[in-house]
């Protein structure tokens, strides 16, 4: 939201669809995040997508002023005035009041209106048509010729080598093939301290780098085993089972500290090779907490620790 206020549309889009990608089905804050994310469209003149982004807030919540609101500006953009006429209308009906900015959107879009009903080749004809442009069906076009996969290789034309400190930059030389996880397992948070450290790799994925052991002087309480070197395969009924950008990181992180408990998360083991940088990370984690005072997957998971619990989850 501090992005949009300050008008970094760009970056609240991206935090906006982080949050939906981890709050797709929230009655109350669904919407939100779709209104939300439609002001940020409009704000970078995407107003086609903040179209759609405001009717699939109307479609959880048909009687939210502000998804009407931000409905009725889109229409505005388009230069659909009638519609948004209607959808001014709608706000009103559902808010009780405009403010000054949308009365003078609304006495604006009722002034084009006349306009518009008077001259057919205005701005509002010219959405109609591109409208129905979208709406012709696609012509069929001819089926591709099939070429192999030799003649396609020995034909490829000249193509510059990918510049070193662009591989550099993205690890290329560091990204595994294939992911390969064991059976998951269902671990329970009874606490709101959750006992262990989390980094996201490289490749996006999480992994648990720490656990402490729970004892009776802690005030970790969970049910279930976690070890170093698991994946965290979801939590609080969101899917972490694909890689993870940073502002999906982020929100996740603020998930798992403000979810209610009990908190139930799935993990699982790690079979393949760690890359090189995790393994730096898995090192320091062991470096930082003595060696011996972490749950490890032959240590049983209410062993005794030496140190204080590790607070759950750090910011990667």
């Amino acid at each position: 939201a501090l992005k949009l206020l300050n008008k970094q549309y760009r970056e609240a889009v991206e935090e906006f669809s982080a949050a939906l990608f981890l709050v797709p089905d929230d009655d109350n804050l669904t919407p939100q995040l779709y209104v939300g994310r439609a002001n940020a469209l409009n704000g970078l003149e995407r107003h086609e997508g903040a179209l759609n982004d405001a009717m699939m807030a109307l479609g959880r919540d048909p009687d939210m002023g502000e998804a009407h609101l931000v409905l009725a500006r889109t229409y505005f953009y388009l230069k659909d005035y009638n519609e948004s006429i209607q959808s001014f209308e709608n706000a009103l009906e559902c808010l009780g009041d405009l403010s000054a900015l949308d009365q003078l959107y609304l006495s604006k879009a009722n002034e084009m209106s006349e306009v518009a009903s008077l001259d057919l080749d205005g701005n509002h004809r010219q959405h109609a048509q591109y409208r129905q442009t979208a709406l012709r069906p696609v012509p069929k076009l001819k089926p591709p010729r099939f070429v192999s996969r030799k003649q396609q290789l020995a034909s490829t034309p000249n193509v510059p080598p990918m510049p070193k400190k662009l591989a550099e930059q993205l690890h290329i030389s560091e990204l595994p093939e294939t992911l390969k996880v064991g059976p998951e397992r269902v671990v329970t948070f009874l606490s709101s301290a959750m006992g262990m450290k989390l980094n996201r790799g490289p490749d996006g994925i999480i992994r648990v780098l720490a656990v402490t052991p729970m004892d009776e002087r802690s005030d970790i309480r969970r049910e279930g085993d976690i070890y170093p070197g698991d994946i965290l395969r979801e939590a609080a009924g969101v899917d972490l089972r694909r890689p993870l950008t940073n502002v999906m990181w982020s929100d996740t992180v603020a998930l798992l500290k403000i979810a209610p408990r009990p908190l139930v998360i799935k993990v699982a083991m790690e079979l393949s090779k760690k890359l090189p940088s995790v393994q730096n990370e898995f090192d320091l984690a062991l470096h930082e907490v003595g060696g011996g005072n972490v749950v490890s997957h032959s240590t049983p998971s209410k062993a005794r620790a030496q140190r204080p619990p590790m607070m759950s989850p750090p910011s990667c």
